[in-house]
């Protein structure tokens, strides 16, 4: 009877968890659909330029990378995953209060001769900008392996897939619902009060981020172990040939050093090349998303069958299609229909990279690996960015943009990364054949 009650007890801490983890989630998706997708758009609307652009997509990951593998020390030293990302995601949400505040003051205020200080802000308040969009990323990103490394030990890995895809399918479909309201927003806002806009978007991420944050402390955590090692191992690329996760981590960055290529200026591209409004930009991106996130739980109950190596070996050589979809056409339904394929695709993708990750990884040294995973992957996307806004400045115009030569040197480097890598990934579980 007393094992039944235990039994019982663990069910039920297990469930409330997890629903306190759906509302973090749902509160988490309203915050990432206000500004996701805005934060380029704002920088435009202060007069960033395409250089800007990259820097604003090349920092923050990199400092959030780099600043990422103190999270194994942190949870050590908290003896809590929870602590851990209770503590940065309340961080997270101060950030974006901060964005609201400080922006509101310099607009609302007209600087006059005494006002020196709102005048150096407005001097500076691009990379102000910057600063704090690369603060919110990095208090986001040092908490999330200890929030995976928990997550991951409450759902067996048979079933992580179906959990998760049907997790991400309804989240994901609320950010994109959230992030097309968003753009209609903006899109019928007067042009006066389009910087009031999106300082009250701002505001709204901030107070979703709060709740999110307190449904977070809700949480059960339940026992772990955790290994006590070196921030970073100096032998941590030794036998790279040999090591499954090493050649994951190496297939995944390399992936998305070629994707950030060009992924940071989809927004210069439309918004400014091609004249779209928020509207028609908001449509165009987020439909991949809405599409992606959707088709999320089919292709995790897919790689829950069939392996998450070789649903990543089947979507990688299509991904490389889309940059190059782009070039062909710049009507608004043509793209619209790209957008829809690119979102099918990417879900496989993601979906499956997330799961496999856990599955190379035991429980006691998740934090650490998901940790030195996004410390190269952020590194890389951070140099894919850089190295596609300087290059951007110097390469030949396709129709009219060198925008569009960026993303077909993206498409064929995608490609041979592909080709090189997805085969030699192996399956890390049984599955069905």
């Amino acid at each position: 009877m007393i094992n039944k009650n235990k039994i019982q007890v663990k069910k039920s801490k297990l469930r409330r968890t997890l629903r306190f983890s759906f509302y973090d989630g749902i509160f988490a998706s309203i915050m990432f659909g206000c500004v996701q997708d805005y934060f380029t758009p704002f920088l435009l609307l202060i007069k960033g330029t395409v250089l800007h652009v990259g820097i604003l997509s090349a920092v923050p990951n990199i400092a959030a990378s780099i600043l990422q593998i103190f999270s194994n020390r942190l949870v050590q030293f908290f003896k809590s995953r929870k602590t851990v990302f209770c503590i940065f995601v309340f961080l997270q949400a101060l950030t974006l209060l901060a964005c609201a505040i400080i922006f509101f003051i310099v607009y609302a205020i007209v600087p006059d001769a005494v006002s020196y200080c709102l005048v150096l802000i407005k001097q500076h308040q691009i990379e102000i900008f910057i600063t704090l969009v690369t603060l919110y990323t990095v208090f986001g990103s040092i908490g999330n392996p200890a929030w995976a490394s928990l997550m991951s030990d409450l759902i067996p890995a048979h079933k992580r897939g179906k959990y998760f895809g049907f997790r991400n399918s309804i989240l994901g479909v609320l950010l994109v619902l959230v992030s097309l309201f968003v753009g209609i927003t903006l899109r019928f806002s007067h042009t006066e009060y389009i910087m009031q806009t999106f300082v009250a978007i701002f505001l709204i991420a901030s107070v979703s981020r709060f709740i999110s944050w307190y449904y977070l402390t809700k949480m059960h955590e339940p026992p772990f172990a955790i290994e006590s090692t070196r921030i970073l191992p100096p032998n941590i690329f030794k036998n790279i040939k040999t090591n499954d996760f090493l050649l994951f981590i190496a297939f995944i960055s390399l992936m998305n050093f070629a994707v950030y290529l060009s992924a940071p200026f989809f927004a210069v591209l439309m918004l400014q090349q091609l004249s779209f409004s928020y509207l028609e930009y908001s449509i165009i991106t987020v439909s991949a998303p809405f599409i992606m996130y959707v088709a999320m739980h089919l292709w995790g109950t897919i790689a829950d069958k069939i392996g998450n190596a070789k649903v990543l070996t089947i979507t990688s050589p299509l991904i490389a299609i889309v940059p190059v979809l782009w070039v062909l056409d710049s009507h608004i339904a043509y793209l619209l229909i790209v957008q829809i394929f690119s979102g099918i695709v990417w879900s496989g993708f993601t979906i499956s990279s997330f799961n496999y990750m856990f599955d190379a990884s035991a429980s006691s040294k998740r934090v650490r690996y998901i940790s030195y995973f996004n410390l190269i992957n952020g590194i890389m996307i951070s140099a894919g960015a850089m190295c596609g806004g300087f290059l951007i400045q110097m390469l030949p115009a396709v129709n009219g943009s060198s925008i569009y030569t960026m993303l077909l040197v993206s498409g064929i480097l995608r490609l041979g990364i592909t080709i090189v890598f997805a085969k030699r990934l192996k399956e890390m579980r049984l599955v069905e054949t």
